[in-house]
Parts: C-alpha cells; sequence; structure tokens
C-alpha cells in the first residue's frame, strides 16, 4: 500500500516543545506520521505529496486535555439536569461521548484524557474512534474513580437520589462505580487488591484514586476527608504500576495533595484545589521536585467576574486560594499539564444558565481549552508555556509523548494551522483553519457527525449549541 503524502511548506511552527517558532518551515507527513521536518529552501518535496502552502499561517500540535468526562460529570456536581440527562439518553451513552470527543476534534483537540465516566460506553467509544469506526478526539480512559461513588452518591447529586427511581439510580451508579466505588472504603485491605486487580483487567488506560473524597457538594466546601489508609493506597497504586498503566490522583485538600505526591501520582488532578487552603510553599517545593505533573482547573478573569456578578458559587473556584495556588504553582516552575473538566452539556442545562455563565464556559467542551489557556498566561505562564502545557506536557503526564505532544519526526502528525500568530495573543489559539489528526485532514463542518446532546432542541434553541467555537 502507498502511503499519502502531504507536505506544509512555508509554515510558521511551534512544535510544542517550548523553542521559538521555526519560521518558514516545510513539514512532511508520511502516512499517519510526521516524516521529515527543516527549513523551506533546503527541504526537496516528495514527488506526488499533496502541497499545502503554510505561508503567514502558524502550525501547532494538536491540543491534547489532560482531564475530561464525555458524559457531564459537572452536571453531576451542579444537580439540576442530572436525572434528565442520563435518563434521556440512557441506552445512548456511546454516542453521547463519541460527540463530545467530536466537538473537541472539531476545535483542535486530537487527544483527551477522560477521568471520570461510565466504563464500558467510554471504553466502547475509545475502541470506535481507534478502529476508525466513529470519528473524535482520540481517548484515553480511567473509567471509575477509585473510591468515589456514582452521580447519585454523595459524591455527586445526592439529592436525585431521592427524586428518581431507585431502581434508576441504582443501576446508573453501579455503572459509572463498576465494582470499586465508595463501597471500597469500607473493605478490608486483603478484599481490595483483587477489586482493582479485576478492574485493571478490564482494559483502562489508567488508575484514578480518590485519595480524599468528593462530597463538598453534598455538605459543602469546608470540609475534606481522606478515602483511604495509606498502606490501602499504596497496594492500590502497586497494582497500577503492575501493568504499566498511569496513576492520577483526585485530592481537595493540601494533606490529600501532599499524600498524593507522596504515592509518586503522575498527574495530580486539580492540584490546586485545597478547598480555599494556599499549599504550603514546603509542599509546593515537593511537587516541583517530584515526577508528578499539576493539572489545574481554572477560570479566567472575565468570566469569573461574570460568574460574580450572577452570584454563582462556581466563581470561588477562579478567585481566592484556589487562583492563588496557580500563580504559586506557576512561579514555581512546576510541571503543569492543561485539564478543563468539561463535558458534553445538554441544551436545556445552557438554557438554564446566564449568559454571564453561558459565555466562553471552562466547562463546555469545544472552547473549554482556549479558556484554559487564557486564563494560564493571565496568572503568569507565557504564551509559549500555555502551548506546550497544552500539548507535550500532557502527553509526557500520561506517558504518551513517545507518540503524541509535539511535531517531531515520528509522532503521530496531529497538527492544527492557524492563521494569527499565538505568542502575539494567546486567544490567537482559536483561530484555526484546519485541523489533522493521524495524518488526514478532519472536516469540521461535518462535526459532530450525529448530534443528539448538543442540539437538543435545536429548533428552540440554535444559539446555544455547544462547542461551536471557532
Amino acid at each position: 500500500m502507498t502511503s499519502t503524502l502531504t507536505a506544509i511548506t512555508n509554515v510558521h511552527l511551534i512544535n510544542g516543545r517550548g523553542g521559538l517558532p521555526q519560521r518558514d518551515t516545510t513539514v512532511i507527513v508520511d502516512g499517519d506520521r510526521f516524516s521529515t521536518i527543516g527549513p523551506t529552501e533546503s527541504t526537496e518535496v516528495p514527488a506526488g505529496a499533496t502541497v499545502i502552502d503554510g505561508s503567514n499561517r502558524w502550525m501547532l500540535p494538536g491540543y491534547v486535555n489532560g482531564n475530561v468526562h464525555l458524559l457531564d460529570a459537572w452536571m453531576f456536581m451542579v444537580g439540576p439536569g442530572t436525572i434528565e440527562y442520563l435518563a434521556r439518553w440512557e441506552g445512548r451513552y456511546v454516542e453521547v461521548i463519541e460527540e463530545a470527543a467530536q466537538l473537541e476534534l472539531r476545535n483542535g483537540v486530537t487527544t483527551v484524557f477522560d477521568t471520570y465516566n461510565a466504563i464500558e460506553p467510554v471504553l466502547t467509544a475509545r475502541d470506535r474512534i481507534n478502529a476508525g469506526t466513529s470519528q473524535g478526539a482520540r481517548i484515553f480512559a480511567a473509567g471509575a474513580i477509585v473510591g468515589m461513588g456514582g452521580p447519585f452518591s454523595a459524591d455527586f447529586h445526592f439529592a436525585g437520589r431521592k427524586a428518581a427511581a431507585q431502581s434508576f439510580v441504582n443501576r446508573i451508579d453501579a455503572m459509572f462505580e463498576a465494582g470499586v466505588g465508595h463501597q471500597l472504603s469500607l473493605l478490608p485491605r486483603q478484599e481490595i487488591r483483587p477489586r482493582i486487580r479485576d478492574y485493571l483487567a478490564r482494559g483502562v488506560d489508567m488508575l484514578k484514586i480518590a485519595v480524599s473524597d468528593h462530597i463538598f457538594m453534598t455538605v459543602g466546601l469546608d470540609r475534606s476527608y481522606l478515602t483511604f489508609t495509606r498502606p490501602v493506597l499504596d497496594l492500590i497504586v502497586e497494582e497500577a504500576r503492575s501493568v504499566g498503566v498511569p496513576v492520577l490522583s483526585h485530592s481537595l485538600s493540601v494533606e490529600s495533595l501532599e499524600t498524593s505526591v507522596d504515592l509518586g501520582a503522575d498527574v495530580l488532578i486539580h492540584a490546586n484545589y485545597t478547598m480555599g487552603q494556599p499549599i504550603p510553599h514546603r509542599l509546593i517545593d515537593k511537587i516541583v521536585d517530584s515526577n508528578c505533573y499539576a493539572e489545574l482547573q481554572t477560570i479566567h478573569d472575565e468570566h469569573r467576574k461574570g460568574l460574580e456578578e450572577v452570584g454563582s458559587w462556581a466563581a470561588l473556584l477562579g478567585g481566592g486560594a484556589f487562583a492563588d495556588n496557580e500563580r504559586t504553582l506557576i512561579g514555581a516552575d512546576a510541571k503543569i499539564l492543561m485539564g478543563t473538566d468539561a463535558g458534553c452539556p445538554s441544551v436545556d442545562h445552557l438554557t438554564d444558565l446566564s449568559p454571564r455563565e453561558r459565555e466562553d464556559r471552562p466547562w463546555t467542551l469545544g472552547g473549554d481549552h482556549f479558556h484554559w489557556t487564557q486564563s494560564m498566561v493571565e496568572k503568569g505562564m507565557t504564551p509559549l508555556q500555555a502551548i506546550t502545557a497544552a500539548t507535550l506536557s500532557v502527553a509526557r503526564g500520561y506517558g504518551k509523548d513517545h507518540l503524541i505532544g509535539s511535531v517531531e519526526t515520528g509522532k503521530l502528525a496531529d497538527f492544527v494551522l492557524l492563521d494569527s500568530d499565538p505568542l502575539e495573543d494567546i486567544r490567537h489559539l482559536r483561530t484555526i483553519t484546519d485541523v489533522y489528526q493521524a495524518g488526514r485532514a478532519v472536516d469540521r463542518e461535518s462535526l459532530p457527525t450525529h448530534p443528539i446532546v448538543s442540539t437538543h432542541p435545536a429548533d428552540e434553541h440554535p444559539s446555544l449549541i455547544a462547542g461551536r467555537s471557532r
């Protein structure tokens, strides 16, 4: 079989590794991989290659999101809409996940790491995209969070448990918990190991552990509890290491964050979330000196002000110690990767939000990564650092940098072309003209191919279609 050759000439290349742009560069793609990268004036274009003139355009690696929930877990936290969302599309979760992955791909995100989802639907969608049966951002999935309950547990929308049929809420919770939910915290350690082993055998790409609980949506933001003893955490990590999958930590306190670092977690999910407590400088130094990557969840200033104006509780997440922790980690040169916690919300949920809450929302897939990079620059990153954090750093944190995250010979040819310089203004990351995934041009206008969540009910709310930003 003859490989497809594509040459992008005269382009300004920002390769994701943190260096200055390589001006007037030619990048040759052979099949699904980058094969040659060099100055246009001295790089020969192979005969028969499709040539794309990249003059006055910028090439970047495909964006990589290190923390998403392709079924909208943020909705499970805020409560209203959870029952309708999970009931309306029960039996169609694979389609919803694929739609969410397509909204990301449309806007330049070529790979996502889904860190909490119903295991069977997300693994099915992952495998369909990998096989080419469906389109979408490449998915790596954790499935359940070890030690955490499902959507109708105290960890999320507990009130919904009393408002819906028990058979329904029990079925949905069991689907998400997959045998390693909050009940695990009650078991003796000798019974936990085989459950973790069985869970890993289901084929997840990483293991996320609830080092602390997630019951703040039920009891408030003024407390957090450790889920497991240290010996139990050690055996869970040991099982993950034995099969070679990355370890992710969920923590919501200073103590659980430090425990996560001591465990050697590969990725510290929402490391800035310590329930409004400043991270001590001693722990900041520990994070910097470790091999841990800190995933930060952020809200840029304009959106935070909008949330404050309408009295949204979520404004707390964009200010105070939450934002100060971000600035401190950035200033200390911690290893930071992009994660947004975003999902694919229903139009009904978006309709219920005020315009200030809805506009450029950080938890709506499709524009979330643009929001994140803008906020990181506001908090002290350079545009180049933000681009690396949104590409190669994610790949490194998850151990996938041999495949994705930068424009380098031998890696999968995931890239975006922009018509404005993102180093001049980080918001220019939105100016996408083309998206390529594994060497193939993405038909952005066709995505999502079968919209259900982002257009329901489309005839009533066409202006609220999620993720349609350019």
